[in-house]
């Protein structure tokens, strides 16, 4: 322990102005000390009137109780070798999940749960096209896509494909879904079966099933400006079409594994395309003449999600290895990682990923059964969100943006067969 200054005080001699601030500090500090004394004194004090009045309290209660059905002893717990087995848990679509609480929720706000499919959701896309019809896409294992609309209390719009379509519009099961962004009335979809399938979602008619790709097709996306698709397959093959006219314009072959994620970057950068795959890279190509200008190495798992802000020029890559990468769309270098299994939650894996329409937040849908928020503009990034709610792995998330209300909401699909809508004041 540190000993203290010892002083020593002729009060016959003048004090010079260093010994009068160190006297001066010494009286202060024992006036605290005597004050902090004086509120222990105090709250001890408070204490004990408040023990003494709630036993008052608990005596008047077992007098009440008195004439009237004796109170239960409690139960003894046996000891462990006693415990009864646990029972079997239900299946996860059967098993409620617990209820976020407020202030895990970073100002969202639960608004329903949606409950259109019989089997794993994969796959959410809000149509941007239409936003005031608040119109989204879900893809499931059911062979189904479901248009649903979110506006006037939500209802189901449309369904394309399912296990009872007519044999010419017949699909296998769905991996994702996207609504083209040049043609408003066109919408795509992926399937096992190794074909992309193009459908007319407002008169609810097939167009064409595009045949490239020799195993499941995982992922696709629109491009901005042009007439132009881009699928993803366990094939180790990434599809550019020409989508109107149905017919291939590029195949990107430079890929070791299963390719899952795919991923245009935009007017700024046109020409290019990101792709993620299983051998845990994430490649960009220049889609003129097919070679990798960058190669993003971070993950040590399967690389699942990809997504691209056009507003802040980052590209977000989401890994079973539960981690978030963040990249400088400008220099390809990392600009920080996020690691989701902190927080107790070991062994989280991150499926899809979706920045929010202003590129601020990010959203990652997890195998926790979970949708984490992060706030992106700050480094680290800051977690302001745990939407908890669905009872199985969250495998996908979709934001949109609605002026008029002054709203950002956010959906996620699970495998626990639902959805799960959220809104955000902006």
């Amino acid at each position: 322990m540190t000993q203290g200054r010892h002083y020593s005080i002729d009060i016959n001699v003048t004090i010079d102005d260093t010994m009068h601030q160190a006297f001066d500090h010494m009286v202060l500090s024992m006036q605290t000390m005597m004050n902090q004394v004086a509120k222990g004194d105090h709250h001890r004090r408070e204490n004990e009137l408040l023990r003494q009045a709630n036993e008052k309290l608990r005596e008047e209660l077992r007098r009440a109780l008195v004439g009237s059905a004796p109170m239960a002893a409690p139960t003894p717990t046996p000891p462990a070798a006693q415990q009864p087995p646990e029972r079997a848990q239900p299946p996860a679509a059967a098993r409620p999940a617990p209820a976020a609480t407020p202030s895990s929720m970073g100002g969202f706000t639960f608004e329903k749960s949606i409950h259109i499919h019989e089997t794993p959701v994969h796959s959410v896309a809000f149509d941007h096209n239409r936003v005031d019809k608040q119109m989204l896409a879900t893809a499931s294992w059911d062979s189904s896509v479901k248009l649903y609309s979110l506006a006037d209390g939500g209802s189901v719009v449309k369904t394309l494909g399912g296990p009872h379509a007519p044999p010419d519009s017949k699909m296998g099961g769905l991996y994702s879904v996207a609504f083209a962004k040049t043609a408003d009335h066109i919408l795509g979809c992926t399937s096992c079966d190794s074909t992309v399938y193009l459908w007319d979602h407002q008169k609810g008619t097939m167009l064409c099933q595009l045949k490239g790709h020799s195993d499941e097709v995982n992922g696709l996306d629109f491009h901005a400006q042009q007439q132009v698709m881009c699928t993803a397959s366990d094939d180790c093959k990434v599809i550019i079409w020409d989508f109107q006219e149905g017919i291939t314009l590029r195949t990107l072959d430079k890929h070791t594994k299963a390719v899952y994620g795919c991923k245009f970057l935009g007017m700024e950068n046109q020409y290019l395309v990101a792709t993620c795959c299983f051998d845990q890279k994430t490649r960009i190509f220049d889609m003129r003449d097919k070679q990798v200008v960058g190669l993003l190495q971070l993950h040590t798992d399967d690389v699942i999600g990809v997504d691209y802000s056009v507003q802040k020029q980052l590209l977000a890559t989401g890994s079973d290895d539960g981690l978030i990468g963040i990249w400088d769309a400008r220099s390809w270098k990392l600009q920080q990682m996020i690691n989701t299994k902190e927080d107790g939650r070991d062994g989280n894996e991150v499926k899809r990923i979706g920045f929010s329409p202003d590129g601020c937040m990010l959203a990652a849908a997890c195998s926790s059964g979970k949708v984490l928020v992060y706030d992106v503009t700050v480094s680290p990034a800051l977690q302001v969100a745990v939407l908890d709610g669905h009872a199985d792995c969250v495998f996908d998330v979709s934001w949109m943006r609605c002026e008029r209300t002054g709203y950002d909401m956010l959906v996620s699909a699970s495998h626990d067969h639902t959805c799960r809508y959220w809104r955000r004041r902006v």
